[in-house]
């Protein structure tokens, strides 16, 4: 039974986007802006009407850039999110950007209790490269900002950037680490149709090689384990007590539901998503009003999410509780994969993760399960 639920709303909207997103946003308009908050709206109560029976406990709004909606939307949004459901919140995450002008006071005011910023890196050569509008020095005066209003801060750090090496993202972290209660390194993954990839085929640049991209990751998590920062999810590390409550969520395979458009939600054994044009969500293509599209998970599907998603963790996956809600025997169900991934795993109880030094090889013991 689901006693909380999280909530993810999507704002889309930014001024220039970088050169390795694929995310779906679009540019700024004040028009648009004011017609999507108000269908944003609109889909938050109607969804609290369909879904409000679960209390929510966490909210993460993230973007695209949050802060370009204004604080008056904002407001709006949170006052939807009170008129429509049952808060007991114990995490609530805005995401905001270096350099922009970030409601730091009006956020704590609507109860904002951490903050993510997405710096990327402290080296301007890399930052160019990524096209983001900041550089280093405006990321850690960011930091500061955010450091002063807001007890738990987290910093966004991508690996694998075009001119990165292993100094300058060792030196990004320490950069960012006495600002912070979290960090999230991403590893670099490039669709075809972003710029970033253009600029590849054209050789303007090039990309550091898989090899040095996993000495990076080394080296980062080193550094911040020498910190006091735990890695609890293969891209996530955090003082104890400072995981993302919300993104635990998702490797958990909890419920949670998703408003704007792109925004995903899942329920049940199904998953929904808002479409993608700021046009057609507010024409009236929306979660919220049940017309979102539908994916049914069947069983097979959900246990293999269940041990995918969680073996991405430091915690692994429960066995016992698997059993339990599925009913069957996994070590019977699964004998050849223990067997070939023996070394790989490492068992505790009724508790299965990957071995600590063994965590990147997490999507290829993944599929080892896979019926």
């Amino acid at each position: 039974m689901t006693t909380n639920r999280g909530v993810y709303i999507h704002i889309p909207f930014c001024k220039r986007k970088c050169a390795y997103c694929d995310f779906y946003s679009v540019s700024p308009d004040t028009d648009i802006i004011l017609r999507y908050i108000d269908a944003l709206c609109e889909e938050i109560r109607e969804g609290g009407r369909r879904y409000g029976d679960v209390p929510v406990d966490t909210v993460y709004i993230g973007g695209g850039t949050p802060a370009l909606a204004g604080e008056r939307s904002l407001e709006k949004i949170v006052r939807a999110l009170d008129d429509a459901f049952l808060l007991n919140i114990e995490e609530f995450t805005v995401e905001l950007n270096p350099g922009d002008r970030n409601p730091y006071e009006t956020l704590k005011d609507l109860g904002v209790n951490r903050i993510s910023i997405g710096v990327q890196s402290t080296s301007d050569e890399v930052l160019r490269a990524a096209a983001r509008r900041h550089n280093a020095s405006s990321a850690i005066r960011e930091l500061g900002k955010a450091d002063k209003f807001f007890d738990n801060v987290s910093a966004d750090i991508m690996l694998g950037l075009p001119y990165q090496t292993v100094s300058s993202a060792t030196e990004s972290v320490l950069d960012v680490i006495p600002y912070v209660k979290h960090v999230s390194a991403y590893m670099l993954k490039l669709s075809d149709d972003v710029p970033m990839t253009a600029s590849l085929r054209s050789g303007e640049y090039t990309l550091p090689d898989e090899d040095s991209v996993v000495d990076m990751y080394n080296a980062v998590y080193a550094k911040l384990a020498a910190h006091g920062f735990a890695r609890y999810e293969i891209s996530n590390f955090a003082f104890r007590g400072y995981e993302s409550k919300h993104n635990l969520k998702y490797w958990r395979r909890e419920e949670y539901l998703g408003f704007g458009a792109a925004a995903h939600s899942q329920t049940g054994d199904s998953r929904y998503a808002n479409p993608a044009s700021v046009k057609d969500y507010i024409g009236g293509k929306r979660f919220g009003f049940g017309t979102a599209e539908r994916e049914i998970i069947d069983k097979d599907g959900e246990i293999f999410e269940h041990i995918m998603l969680g073996l991405r963790t430091s915690e692994g996956i429960d066995v016992a509780a698997i059993e339990k809600r599925y009913g069957f025997d996994f070590d019977e169900r699964f004998s050849g994969a223990l067997t070939r991934l023996a070394g790989i795993l490492a068992r505790e109880g009724d508790r299965l993760r990957i071995a600590d030094d063994k965590l990147l090889l997490e999507s290829a013991v993944a599929l080892e399960f896979m019926d």
